[in-house]
């Protein structure tokens, strides 16, 4: 892949991973064939275009999480999942924890870090 165009395809998933985004979107934006842009951007990124989008659907959803205010529905929705169970298997998958079970051991941390910061030496 081209420098310009793994710029496009990375802004495109920054962009877009709130749609439904489709292999063919891809093909269209880079301008190769299916199986060739699949294997470039695996090489360029270490994974292929749906693991990247899962890669950056997971990590927005663990920062909207670190944000607090939402339920799990909502930050499924916000990060591009219509179904909340797909996504509570998919952020399980990759994380090895529930969403809920996440943010629990993000309070646990700061709590925590909070205790420690006030002891005196």
């Amino acid at each position: 892949m081209r420098r310009s165009s793994r710029c496009r395809t990375f802004t495109f998933f920054v962009e877009q991973y709130r749609s439904n985004v489709q292999i063919g979107d891809l093909e269209k934006l880079s301008g190769l064939s299916r199986n060739y842009m699949i294997e470039q951007f695996k090489r360029t990124f270490g994974m292929t275009p749906i693991q990247y989008l899962i890669h950056v659907r997971v990590e927005k959803a663990k920062e909207l999480a670190l944000q607090g205010g939402l339920t799990v529905g909502e930050i499924a929705e916000r990060v591009g999942y219509a179904d909340v169970h797909t996504f509570g298997k998919m952020f399980k998958k990759k994380t090895g924890y529930s969403l809920s079970r996440f943010c629990a051991s993000l309070f646990t941390v700061s709590t925590h870090k909070e205790q420690d910061n006030s002891l005196p030496w």
